[in-house]
């Protein structure tokens, strides 16, 4: 480590303690709620159909959006802001309850142009059951934002796996016993109201709830900004079935949602251990220019040794990974999988930027990088649509790079980092899961004859022992870096 880096560590020496004690306990117990989540979603697959992951994306398509508004930015501006009353929490608590009664009332009595828009009539109830998840919002935004103020991510972590467990084994259960697209709506719910139960009662916070707009004013513009930056990205994801699901109907989108859910599920799931850990760790360091370019350098390159490698991995292992937990009825999705699984890198780059400008307050630039990603990807898609599932996997192949690029370029006014230096930091990982790839790829070749399963482990086995063995022997200082720094 050079000596400016030596100096922010020793200079920010508590705070980083705190981070990696948070860490350490926060990735134990995600990663445990995650791989539990991952196996269920996996056996799942087998007994829900492709229409009815096509029906559950068409209700995420306004729901997703909808929950945007229903924080009404203030989840990230109550951990943003640098002081914090007894005032400014009642009158959060109060424009939450107030914005979030509304929404459930539009999502409920909407129901019904839900389903005439997608024209599909079993959509009406379901989304009228689903329209609960508005009304615990309120009770689960404020608690988890205080736990993130005072860096508690072991507290939050137990909650997120005592729900995330108890709602994947719900949506197991229930596919299993032939519940159809109700396994997930039943399965959506049960994980938010365990979650808001739990944290009210880790974080007890209770207040009487207050409509002053005064207190919250200077939140309000800076999480409704924000907000507006998640909400383009949402819709930015959501544009394949906005568009292309009334033309290519629940079949095609089913395939196509399927694809792009398990090559995002490295990324979702080891990005739910780093993600809510990175902006109010960031926020501690508002004003500290070098040590913000610091600390997002070094936690990139980290971050990229784990998750670089599984997501090139998962693209050069798409066939045996369909044919074994999906099955041949799956096949049609290996191609999309595959490619998909390559764009993946890019977004997680691009999502942690954004993360560390919004923790430092620079809230404009993410929104102006949403932006560009979603007209991008709008155009995109927009040709993309005629060529079907293919054309909107090439679609986000393309954008998702240039996004990045953007992202970055505008990120150097308010960090003191530069491509040089990311790309610095990148090397180990991305030289390292190249030369695994082509080591997969030769394997691939030698077990070409083998069932399925049998070149899953192979493949698998040979792509980690190829990847560390790079690292050792050409990463060695960085490696060794590395598992110093986990190890802290």
């Amino acid at each position: 480590m050079n000596t400016d880096g030596e100096k922010h560590d020793q200079d920010n020496a508590a705070t980083i303690d705190t981070i990696l004690s948070g860490l350490r306990w926060a990735t134990l117990l995600r990663m445990v709620a995650q791989i539990i989540s991952w196996i269920a979603t996996i056996v799942v697959v087998r007994f829900i159909s492709t229409s009815d992951y096509g029906l559950n994306a068409m209700l995420e398509t306004p729901l997703e959006f909808l929950f945007l508004l229903s924080t009404f930015g203030l989840e990230r501006a109550l951990v943003h802001t640098k002081t914090l009353g007894r005032s400014e929490v009642r009158s959060a608590f109060g424009w939450l309850l107030l914005v979030n009664g509304l929404l459930f009332l539009a999502y409920f009595f909407g129901s019904p142009l839900i389903a005439d828009y997608f024209n599909e009539p079993r959509l009406e109830p379901l989304a009228r059951v689903l329209a609960f998840v508005f009304l615990l919002f309120p009770f689960r935004v404020i608690p988890d934002a205080l736990l993130d103020r005072e860096l508690k991510f072991k507290l939050k972590a137990f909650a997120e796996l005592a729900a995330g467990i108890t709602s994947a084994m719900t949506t197991l259960l229930l596919a299993v016993y032939g519940a159809g697209v109700w396994a997930l709506i039943i399965g959506v719910l049960t994980h938010r109201v365990l979650l808001a139960v739990i944290l009210m009662v880790m974080q007890p916070w209770f207040v009487v709830p207050s409509l002053r707009f005064h207190p919250v004013r200077g939140m309000i513009a800076f999480g409704g900004t924000m907000a507006l930056a998640s909400a383009v990205t949402i819709t930015a994801n959501l544009l394949p079935v906005l568009i292309a699901g009334p033309r290519l109907g629940p079949e095609a989108m089913g395939l196509f949602v399927v694809s792009m859910q398990f090559a995002l599920l490295p990324l979702a799931k080891i990005s739910a251990v780093i993600n809510p850990i990175v902006f109010p760790a960031f926020a501690k360091f508002q004003g500290q220019h070098a040590a913000v370019a610091h600390y997002l350098e070094k936690s990139i390159g980290i971050a990229a040794l784990a998750l670089l490698p599984i997501m090139i991995g998962l693209a050069c292992v798409g066939e045996a990974f369909v044919l074994t937990l999906f099955g041949e009825s799956w096949a049609p999705a290996i191609v999309p999988l595959t490619l998909l699984s390559l764009s993946v890198p890019f977004r997680g780059l691009t999502i942690f930027i954004w993360q560390v400008l919004g923790g430092i307050g620079y809230p404009g630039l993410v929104l102006r990088s949403a932006l560009v990603g979603w007209g991008l990807l709008f155009i995109l898609i927009l040709i993309g649509a005629n060529a079907g599932v293919i054309g909107l996997v090439l679609a986000v192949l393309i954008a998702e790079p240039i996004v990045t690029i953007v992202t970055i370029q505008w990120g150097k006014q308010a960090i003191d980092t530069s491509f040089h230096r990311i790309a610095q930091g990148l090397r180990p990982a991305v030289l390292g899961a190249a030369g695994m790839a082509v080591g997969v790829l030769g394997v691939k070749l030698l077990v070409a004859a083998e069932p399925a399963p049998v070149r899953l482990v192979v493949e698998v086995g040979a792509g980690v022992v190829i990847y560390l063995t790079i690292l050792r022997v050409f990463f060695a200082e960085q490696w060794m870096s590395t598992l110093a720094f986990l190890r802290r």
